[in-house]
């Protein structure tokens, strides 16, 4: 299994295919991950074509139990991410090696 996957690894994958320095690379990959935060933030879901979507999700508030001393508590409301892969990507994930991958319609 691998580790993680950094911004600065998805750079030197743009700036070896690409033929851009890293330096500028860095700077379009921060710049499309600051896009999908600001929509996301302003409540807008961001689809990606033949990767996902990503969406706000509103969480109402909760009933819960402290861990530590087992008293109740209410879990106060939030906004999250929720993220829909695509048929392909999903395909992609679930492949066995050497299978064929057919196109996402």
């Amino acid at each position: 299994m691998m580790g993680a996957l950094t911004k600065r690894e998805i750079a030197e994958a743009v700036s070896n295919e690409l033929g851009f320095s890293i330096h500028l690379s860095l700077e379009l990959v921060n710049e499309v991950f600051d896009q999908i935060k600001t929509s996301l933030s302003n409540g807008d879901q961001v689809k990606i074509v033949r990767f996902g979507t990503f969406r706000p999700v509103k969480k109402a508030a909760r009933r819960g139990t402290n861990p530590s001393n087992r008293e109740p508590l209410t879990i106060s409301p939030k906004r999250t991410v929720a993220f829909r892969p695509s048929r392909l990507l999903k395909g992609i994930v679930n492949a066995r090696k050497g299978e064929e991958i057919l196109p996402d319609r």
